[in-house]
């Protein structure tokens, strides 16, 4: 059996189009003698469609769709397999469609329908058979490799987590030297093929990687990672074939997939929106310069323009000159990215309004310049005909997303989920392939400004007042950048609580500021642009209620109480306590059989004992074959319990005037 992998993205929901990709794909595996073609996961509908999979006329659409590619495919002599996802009673669920003799096949609720008698769960792997070869088909392979049906041959595995630049594992074949998953597919003795998607799919980011191993775990085949590809491979059990160098396989570095996963991502969330051309604000500062050169990367120079926004009215002279040089930067990576930018000048309107400054210089955030600068972005955009971007960062989502929403006109945060101390190192990197931005934004001098200004605006949005705010401020500045985002990390996409924050043992203070921060921005926050998702845990897996009054303070040196641990002691309670009333009852018992025999105090605590009850088994059991033996020779001769004064058989009461003991038990 020969199969092909399909490495192609497209637009969700553009079911005309995808189709078209889709018989292309079909053509070429038909040209190559594939048996099976197989195309993404995300393909047809994403991986988070939420309530679009209960519209009645979207799955009308969608299996018209599949009809119209099972009639090419079944023209060309290839099976294919669609996974989509569908809406059932048990939720939502990836099915996978097998497309073959001009039939459309739900291959996970055929399966349940056709074993309705025994209960199947609908995530369990269906298997089918093409060309002889017996094929499961999982969504999870690190899940179901270890329990597939017996005589399979073949398990495709379709991913759907997007990439976590902090998981090698989410790269597809940059996961394979780890040796994991090769070391796992030789002990379950099958072949393995990963269907790695491509591209943006709302805030999920795939960077491609298709790989085939053989039944030994050796790479056998390899598609290329950040470009569309057909890969084509021979299945047969137990033939040896050759494996590919290991020289071949990529390594996984987490700068050059991130920042190619945002690349693929942005492209992709251009061609959704069609729209020609982005717009970048250039303020001279790391996040936007590089947001520009991401543009660049994924659009072209022609494709994108940069605003630059000159402000009167700067307060002093140092000002002035922090202004000054900040043009200048921006200006010159505007220069070396080749794309051309439109300057304007916003006017000092602190004078028109009253009272929109705080009462203390040093932490105002001058909202209102802000919302003209987005003014003239929006003015801009409309004109150009281009996307807005936005330079916001994830810690900008942790500490200010007030301001960032004030000033909000973008669709898209291409950084949104990459903290401020990550783009230096982007920064860098990036560079090494051509040198675009100047020397003083590649340094940590340019990370401690930007930051400085993300704490002024983010002590300043919590509304304290005087001495309290220049408190804040003071404790906040005197951190590292590094320490700050350390803190952001382990709290947003870790989870960690105040107390084990990596600051908290040095600072609690400024630890459960930043927690209080974060807390308090949670309304504002849902009101910041979309961003790729590349992290562990992004802002929108881990929003909290916007009405929240509660805080993170710590637990002050005091044990961590839990649900679980007040159910466990229950529940050894109630154990202790049958305990206590199962040897109360068994005492008793053998009180009324100590008087009954006649048994000394000390021969009862000698029965009492392990041995003694143990003995005390033995003999039961040789009583209990005695009156068996009895009772069939009572059979054998014709006798009945009343021969013995027991009661009748009837079950009347015996001479004695009592129930006979065999009537009763």
């Amino acid at each position: 059996m020969r199969i092909a992998l399909a490495q192609i993205g497209a637009r969700l929901g553009d079911f005309d189009g995808i189709c078209s990709r889709v018989e292309q794909q079909v053509y070429l595996a038909q040209d190559a003698g594939a048996d099976l073609l197989c195309v993404p996961a995300p393909l047809m509908c994403g991986v988070t469609p939420g309530a679009l999979v209960d519209y009645p006329n979207y799955e009308h659409d969608l299996l018209r769709a599949l009809d119209r590619l099972a009639a090419v495919c079944d023209a060309a002599g290839v099976a294919c397999i669609v996974p989509a996802v569908l809406s059932l009673e048990v939720g939502q669920l990836f099915e996978a469609f097998l497309l073959r003799r001009g039939r459309v096949v739900p291959l996970r609720l055929t399966m349940i329908r056709h074993q309705e008698g025994v209960p199947v769960s609908p995530w369990s792997p269906p298997v089918f058979d093409i060309a002889g070869t017996r094929i499961a088909v999982t969504f999870d392979a690190q899940r179901d490799l270890a329990s597939l049906p017996g005589g399979c041959d073949l398990l495709l595995h379709f991913p759907v987590n997007g990439l976590d630049v902090t998981d090698c594992d989410s790269a597809a074949a940059a996961s394979l030297p780890a040796g994991q998953m090769t070391e796992r597919v030789a002990r379950a003795g099958i072949w393995m093929a990963c269907m790695a998607p491509i591209g943006g799919y709302d805030d999920a980011v795939y960077t491609g990687g298709s790989y085939v191993l053989d039944d030994g775990g050796r790479v056998v085949a390899l598609a290329p990672c950040f470009e569309e590809s057909l890969l084509v491979q021979d299945v047969v059990r137990g033939v040896p074939c050759e494996a590919v160098e290991d020289r071949k396989i990529p390594r996984f570095d987490r700068g050059t997939w991130m920042w190619n996963g945002l690349r693929l991502h942005l492209r992709d969330s251009v061609a959704a929106q069609c729209a020609g051309r982005v717009l970048v604000a250039l303020d001279g500062g790391l996040a936007s310069s590089l947001l520009a050169c991401l543009a660049v990367d994924a659009l072209g120079s022609r494709s994108v323009i940069a605003l630059h926004v000159e402000h009167d009215g700067a307060p002093d002279g140092t000002a002035q000159e922090f202004h000054a040089l900040r043009s200048r930067l921006a200006r010159e990576v505007a220069s070396h990215l080749h794309i051309r930018m439109v300057e304007r000048v916003a006017p000092d309107i602190r004078p028109l309004l009253d009272g929109d400054e705080p009462g203390n210089p040093g932490i105002s955030v001058p909202s209102s310049q802000a919302r003209v600068d987005a003014l003239m972005m929006e003015d801009v955009a409309q004109i150009e005909h281009a996307m807005p971007l936005s330079a916001l960062t994830k810690t900008d989502y942790a500490l200010r997303p007030r301001v960032g929403a004030r000033a909000n006109v973008a669709t898209l945060a291409p950084f949104g989920d990459v903290y401020l101390t990550s783009l230096e190192w982007l920064a860098r990197a990036r560079n090494r392939t051509s040198a675009v931005l100047p020397e003083e934004l590649l340094g940590l001098n340019a990370v401690a400004g930007d930051m400085a200004t993300v704490l002024r605006d983010a002590v300043c949005q919590l509304g304290a007042d005087g001495d309290i705010a220049d408190r804040a401020l003071s404790s906040l500045l005197t951190l590292d950048p590094s320490q700050i985002d350390g803190a952001l990390e382990a709290h947003v996409d870790r989870n960690a609580v105040l107390d084990d924050l990596p600051l908290f043992a040095s600072d609690p203070e400024s630890a459960a500021l930043i927690l209080m921060i974060v807390r308090s921005g949670e309304a504002s926050r849902r009101l910041l642009p979309s961003c790729p998702i590349v992290s562990s845990r992004s802002f929108v897996e881990r929003a909290w209620p916007s009405m929240l009054g509660w805080s993170d303070m710590g637990r002050h040196g005091q044990e961590r109480l839990r649900a679980a641990d007040l159910a466990d002691a229950e529940f050894h309670r109630l154990e202790k306590r049958g305990a206590a009333r199962a040897e109360r009852a068994r005492g008793e018992i053998m009180d009324m059989l100590a008087d009954l025999l006649g048994i000394t105090p000390e021969q009862r605590r000698e029965l009492m004992g392990e041995e003694g009850l143990e003995r005390m088994g033995e003999q039961l059991k040789d009583a209990e074959q005695s009156v068996r033996e009895a009772l069939g020779r009572m059979a054998s001769e014709g006798l009945g319990p009343e021969a013995f004064g027991l009661g009748s058989q009837d079950g009347d009461a015996g001479a004695y005037g009592r129930a006979g003991f065999f009537s009763l038990n």
